[in-house]
């Protein structure tokens, strides 16, 4: 159930944080993505932000197939700032990082997820109609932590989900056993 005083945002593709400071694009494992890498030229210097790496159709929808063989040109799209021109704000509530956010998307001219507060019902739904991956809830009183709770909601009619686990599981098993070729023997 989704309670008002949440904040909720549409979940595609791959999510990853943008790191300006350090100069790195990270998976939410922690695994750097030297592939979406040149994204960090478009966004501010100074900031790490929390988002997604999507390749949008003509429509402006994500298409995770077009993402993973480079169809289309990946965007980076934000939906939290943890650190805002030098400053660590992940102490501070949902709600007053979203505001900062907004203002350097302004700024910055950077792409941003919209909140939906308070209609998490109606906000599945179009999320379902359109044919994304979900939503997530977040409290907007909560800070940004590993211990902060927050609710993914899967569309269970994802069109993009048949065949990506299989597409991960052959990948992986190719890279390893490029690794394992390229070892001295």
């Amino acid at each position: 159930m989704i309670r008002r005083g949440c904040s909720i945002s549409s979940s595609t593709a791959s999510g990853g944080i943008a790191d300006t400071v350090e100069r790195r694009m990270l998976s939410k494992n922690g695994n750097r993505l030297t592939r979406f890498e040149r994204l960090l030229d478009a966004l501010p210097v100074g900031c790490v932000f929390d988002g997604e790496i999507v390749a949008l159709d003509d429509g402006g929808r994500p298409v995770f197939n077009d993402l993973m063989f480079g169809r289309r040109a990946p965007t980076y799209v934000a939906f939290d700032v943890l650190i805002a021109d030098g400053q660590d704000v992940r102490a501070m509530p949902l709600k007053d990082r979203r505001a900062m956010l907004a203002k350097i998307v302004r700024r910055d001219r950077m792409q941003s997820s919209e909140p939906v507060i308070g209609e998490g019902k109606a906000a599945f739904k179009l999320a379902c109609d359109l044919d994304l991956e979900g939503i997530v809830a977040k409290r907007l009183a909560d800070p940004y932590g590993p211990r902060t709770k927050w609710w993914k909601v899967l569309n269970p009619s994802y069109s993009q989900k048949k065949g990506r686990a299989d597409l991960f599981e052959h990948r992986h098993t190719s890279a390893s056993a490029a690794r394992a070729a390229s070892l001295p023997r």
